[in-house]
């Protein structure tokens, strides 16, 4: 194999050697954390990426959380500019030039970022390692972690099709990620499989709130939408109306609704009914045969809660609370993960006991990654917070049958069952990035089929979305979801579901948009099977056609125009699509 130069560096320019072994599938890159000292960042394969404009080839990139896809960007002459992919959501990217195609896959020892550098022609893409807030022990100059890197070469033909697929066989053959055949022998699992999610956001303060540090006396009032009473009156319509099957998931049944009092659960929230009427619902809804679950949090903190303790919230690296947001009950501080993983073991037993047999929901887990800890009492380098978010995952998977969270993000999905979008998409606007020609699909090719998903958050309630957004679902190899009340923020904060919503204010409501949620299963049952094969390549043709081709040989082609197109003799109108099974 020819010699190629796998050099790193740090921010002062010092060179570093990486140990070079092999694996299975390629070569391993080793650089040991002994050779690393007091450095804060590491700057790798800068040399090994290099190519000129008019090479004729690419760099595949991941997306991030706020991104429609993946970005491929062409070797072509363009302005100088450098871009920095921020918090990928996959720890690989594809490199494909006229006299190498290899994919190049990072261990997620620590956040990582990809920059991108254009400069008179010459590209250079580098894989940069955070160790700044690593150093958790004051006295120490080394970071924690080795950093190990994997490229596999592939055939000089190969696109990014073949490079997504190949890390799927990866991690597929090292039991990192399942197929969703087997995760569906798990019963929740295979009901979530063919039939939609029914979220119902049941009551909310206002988000953000005008009060950032809430006590009991200061507490802003909170908005009834729908109580336990209306939930069950919503799941009757659902069966007057002959629908085969739900999981009706109850979302701010805790203390003072949604987001209300993280860490704090109960007493079951009185405005809606209290436990009595929640036993009841979970019951009620359960003898009609749909399913039934609950979202819970175990990330955020807000002062309010009557078990908030300054002693479990994350530190950063000067000794300050790390905060993640300013939702319904105000600033919420970031739990430690290794403080999470205990609250889930202490207080998830009692919410079991409710009687929920759908797949149960803990908010932000796959959606985000762990920060580093530097609380005295408990300090955490970014890989056992990984490693306790793992945990934490399994742990509630094996306590309630099933386990989904919010987002798709690579090291979660061998524990996730269902992710509700993979990423935010363009639901806080477009915002292009100056590299991308091409928005491609590494994530559903590498992922479809060993996890069900949402495709993004735009795609939730998709009955009622832009005729793109319901394409999407269908193309993206999507399971229907829809959330009653999604539009929940204040103060013209966006709403990253959207601004059309599905309600059930009146009985009117309630049927128009129970009889939107039989549609959409209608328009899911011929495709549902498709969740069990793989996605093998996904093609965008030009003049608007896209092709999503499965493993068992069926293409969907979908129609991305609002004019009629023809494809191999079939009819497809504007914004639709026709399946085509393999012969």
């Amino acid at each position: 194999m020819k010699k190629y130069d796998f050099r790193a560096r740090d921010a002062l320019g010092n060179e570093y050697e990486f140990e070079e072994s092999k694996t299975e599938f390629g070569i391993l890159l080793t650089l040991k954390k002994e050779n690393i000292k007091a450095i804060s960042n590491i700057y790798a394969l800068g040399e090994f990426t290099a190519a000129k404009a008019g090479n004729g080839g690419f760099y595949a990139i991941p997306r991030n959380i706020n991104q429609r896809g993946d970005i491929l960007t062409r070797f072509d002459e363009r302005p100088d500019c450098v871009h920095v992919q921020i918090n990928p959501i996959m720890a690989f990217l594809g490199l494909k030039r006229d006299d190498v195609c290899c994919l190049v896959r990072i261990e997620r020892n620590y956040k990582i970022s990809f920059r991108v550098t254009i400069k008179e022609g010459e590209y250079k893409l580098e894989a940069i390692f955070d160790l700044e807030n690593e150093y958790i022990d004051p006295s120490a100059n080394i970071p924690p972690e080795d950093i190990r890197i994997e490229l596999v070469f592939l055939n000089k033909d190969a696109d990014y099709n073949d490079m997504a697929r190949a890390e799927r066989e990866i991690r597929l053959s090292r039991g990192e990620i399942l197929p969703l055949s087997e995760k569906c022998k798990r019963e929740a699992v295979e009901y979530a499989r063919k039939y939609p999610l029914v979220r119902i956001r049941m009551g909310w303060k206002p988000s953000p709130s005008p009060i950032k540090h809430q006590t009991v006396e200061n507490e802003p009032p909170m908005h009834v939408a729908c109580d336990f009473k209306r939930v069950r009156e919503l799941a009757d319509e659902f069966k007057r109306q002959g629908i085969k099957g739900a999981e009706f998931q109850l979302v701010g049944w805790n203390i003072k609704g949604h987001d209300g009092r993280w860490p704090q659960i109960f007493p079951i929230e009185e405005e809606f009914g209290g436990e009595s009427e929640m036993i009841k619902t979970v019951e009620h809804v359960k003898s009609l045969g749909y399913e039934i679950s609950t979202h819970t949090n175990l990330q955020d903190a807000y002062v309010i809660a009557d078990n908030f303790s300054w002693n479990d919230i994350a530190l950063n690296k000067n000794g300050e609370p790390i905060r993640t947001g300013d939702f319904s009950a105000g600033y919420p501080y970031f739990v430690c993960t290794g403080c999470q993983l205990e609250r889930a073991k202490r207080d998830y037993p009692r919410i079991r006991v409710l009687g929920e047999n759908g797949i149960h929901y803990t908010d932000i887990m796959s959606i985000l990654m762990p920060e580093v800890c530097h609380n005295p009492m408990h300090p955490m380098t970014f890989k056992q917070g990984l490693d306790n978010i793992k945990e934490s995952i399994d742990y509630q998977r094996e306590l309630f049958g099933a386990f989904s969270s919010e987002g798709g993000i690579d090291a979660m999905l061998g524990h996730i069952d269902y992710g509700l979008y993979v990423t935010f998409g363009d639901s806080f606007g477009h915002r292009p990035a100056p590299i991308a020609d091409e928005y491609i699909r590494l994530w559903e090719v590498a992922y479809h089929g060993t996890v069900l998903y949402n495709p993004s958050s735009p795609t939730i309630n998709y009955p009622v979305k832009t005729p793109k957004e319901r394409l999407d679902i269908t193309m993206l190899g999507g399971k229907p979801s829809v959330y009653f009340y999604s539009k929940f923020r204040t103060g013209g904060a966006a709403n990253w579901m959207g601004e059309v919503d599905f309600t059930c204010d009146t009985d009117e409501d309630m049927k128009k948009n129970v009889s939107l949620v039989k549609s959409a299963l209608e328009d899911y049952e011929p495709l549902r099977h498709l969740q069990l094969v793989y996605m093998d390549r996904y093609d965008a043709l030009g003049d608007g056609i896209e092709v999503a081709t499965y493993s068992d040989g069926t293409r969907i082609v979908g129609n991305y125009t609002e004019e009629e197109k023809n494809f191999e003799g079939r009819v497809i109108k504007p914004f639709d699509y026709v399946m085509i099974e393999k012969e």
